[in-house]
């Protein structure tokens, strides 16, 4: 009996992890990221939905900031800023309840925005459930809206921190 109490947690430490699959599932949930920024104006993250096809994947994104006119100038100080992103994903590395992923996307800001941002990224989702997860990613990002190109590695424009619920 004891040596049976003394292999079993052996046992069951070595078997095969089992990848987290999420083939045909759809999340909605929320995304912490800058998807427009200009003007002084950003909109810092919004709803995000996510489907994945198998090990491949898709994000929207949307957000919206809206700035009234104090009034203390004659100066219009109002302004509306609409985020827009969409990425593709693609999961290379998965394990018990964690994935690795890597994605492309751009990222745009419009109405009183000005930005376009071609992003590449690295990122891991964590499931706490089979319907909860929690992301974070960094990544390049390259401005190319503006009249000049900016590049950013690693910046907080480039970093984002997501949850969803999966159905």
């Amino acid at each position: 009996a004891l040596a049976l109490a003394t292999l079993a947690p052996l046992a069951l430490a070595s078997t095969t992890a089992q990848a987290k699959d999420m083939k045909g599932r759809f999340g909605i949930g929320g995304q912490l990221e800058t998807l427009g920024y200009g003007g002084g104006l950003s909109v810092p993250g919004g709803l995000s939905l996510k489907y994945w096809i198998a090990d491949f994947g898709i994000q929207a994104m949307i957000g919206m900031d809206v700035r009234g006119d104090n009034g203390d100038t004659d100066a219009d100080e109002g302004a509306t800023g609409l985020g827009l992103g969409l990425r593709l994903l693609y999961n290379f590395a998965r394990a018990n309840d964690t994935n690795l992923y890597a994605g492309a996307g751009v990222r745009l800001g419009v109405i009183d925005l000005d930005s376009t941002v071609i992003d590449l990224v690295l990122g891991v989702e964590h499931f706490f459930t089979d319907f909860f997860s929690v992301a974070g990613h960094v990544g390049l990002g390259i401005d190319v809206g503006g009249d000049a190109v900016n590049v950013s590695l690693g910046n907080v424009g480039t970093w984002g921190t997501s949850f969803h619920f999966y159905f």
